[in-house]
C-alpha cells in the first residue's frame, strides 16, 4: 500500500508528461481489476454507477448514496479513486459538505459540473447551465473546503458548455478559461465533444491540466497522439462488455428456452492465458488471507479442514 495520499497520487496522474489511461467503471470490483492490471488510478463513473444500480443518470441519487458507493470503491483498491460529484449536490454549503464527505470516504478527487439541477447525463438533450457567477461560486466553495480539509484533494471543473442549449465549442472554451482564471480548480474537463478536432482546439486554449470526453472520441487516438494535443487523461470504459455481453448471454437463454448457453459459457470460462475464472482473485479479503488469519488466531480444534474438501477449485 502506498504511503502517498490519494489526492497526491491522483495529481501525479493528471500531471504525467503523457496522456494517462484511466480505467472508467461502476463497481469496487472494477477498481480492483484496474489495480490488478497495473493502472495508476480508477475513475468511478456517475452514469455507469447509477445504471448498474438500476437508476437513470438524472441526478436521482443523493449525496449520501453516491458517497457510500465511492467509499466502498476506495476501500476496495489501493490506487486513487476519482469520482463524479454531479453538480456538487446543492448550494455552496452543500458543495462544501460534498467535498468533505468524499475526502472522508478516502476518494482522491472529484469533478463538479456547471449544469443546473437536476443534472442530465452528459451528451443528452435538455442540458442547461447555471450562470457564470453561480458556476464560479460552486467551484470556489469546493476549493475552499479542499484547502481547509485536504490540500492534496483534486477538484476538477467540468463544463457541459458544448452540449448545452445554445452552447458549442466556443462556449465550452469560454467557460473553461473563466473557471481557470476565477477559481482554484486543478483541472478542466470538457464533456460531450463530437470530434477530436474540437477537443484539440479546446485543449490548446486551456491552461493547465485538461481533458475532453465524448463517445465519438473513445479509442480513436493513440496515447502519443493525445499527448501531442494536451489530453491529460483518457478515461477507458472497459466495462462496456459487462452490459452488452451479459445481455447477449441472457437473451441466448431466453431465445433457446434452455440453460445450456450458460453451461457452454462455463465450459470456456478458463480458456486462454488471461483467464480469471470466477473472479474471486479480486475480492477482499482474499481467501488465502482468511485461512492464514484463522490459523493465527483460532485454537487448533476450531480451525477448518481445508485439505479434505472435494470442492477445492470449484468456488464461485
Amino acid at each position: 500500500m502506498s504511503l502517498t495520499s490519494p489526492g497526491k497520487a491522483l495529481r501525479a496522474v493528471f500531471d504525467s508528461p503523457e496522456t494517462a489511461l484511466v480505467p472508467f467503471g461502476a463497481l469496487p470490483l472494477h477498481a480492483q481489476m484496474a489495480q490488478h492490471a497495473g493502472f495508476d488510478a480508477f475513475q468511478l463513473s456517475g452514469g455507469m454507477s447509477a445504471w448498474w444500480q438500476g437508476v437513470s443518470d438524472t441526478g436521482w441519487l443523493t449525496l449520501t448514496e453516491v458517497v457510500e458507493h465511492a467509499k466502498r470503491t476506495a476501500r476496495a483498491a489501493d490506487i486513487p479513486i476519482y469520482c463524479d460529484a454531479d453538480t456538487g449536490f446543492g448550494a455552496p454549503i452543500n458543495v462544501q459538505r460534498t467535498v468533505s464527505e468524499f475526502i472522508d470516504a478516502g476518494v482522491a478527487g472529484i469533478h463538479i459540473e456547471d449544469q443546473r439541477e437536476p443534472k442530465k447525463s452528459g451528451g443528452v438533450a435538455g442540458i442547461e447551465l447555471v450562470s457564470d457567477a453561480e458556476a464560479i461560486g460552486r467551484l470556489n466553495a469546493a476549493v475552499d473546503a479542499r484547502d481547509k480539509l485536504d490540500s492534496d484533494f483534486v477538484i476538477v471543473a467540468r463544463t457541459d458548455g458544448y452540449g448545452a442549449a445554445g452552447g458549442g465549442v466556443d462556449e465550452a472554451i469560454r467557460r473553461a478559461q473563466l473557471y481557470k482564471a476565477e477559481t482554484g480548480a486543478d483541472v478542466i474537463f470538457y464533456e460531450g465533444f463530437h470530434t477530436w478536432e474540437q477537443a484539440e482546439v479546446a485543449l490548446k486554449e486551456t491552461p493547465g491540466p485538461a481533458y475532453a470526453v465524448g463517445v465519438p472520441l473513445i479509442g480513436r487516438k493513440t496515447v502519443a497522439e493525445m499527448t501531442t494535443i494536451g489530453q491529460a487523461i483518457q478515461p477507458v470504459a472497459f466495462v462496456l462488455p459487462g452490459v452488452k455481453e451479459v445481455w447477449r448471454l441472457l437473451m441466448q437463454v431466453k431465445e433457446s428456452g434452455e440453460a445450456t448457453p450458460i453451461g457452454e459459457y462455463i465450459d470456456h470460462l478458463n480458456d486462454g492465458p488471461d483467464s480469471i475464472g470466477w473472479g474471486a482473485m479480486f475480492g477482499r479479503p482474499l481467501t488465502d488471507y482468511v485461512r492464514e488469519t484463522e490459523d493465527r488466531f483460532l485454537p487448533q480444534e476450531s480451525r477448518r479442514n481445508y485439505d479434505n474438501n472435494v470442492h477445492v477449485g470449484e468456488s464461485y
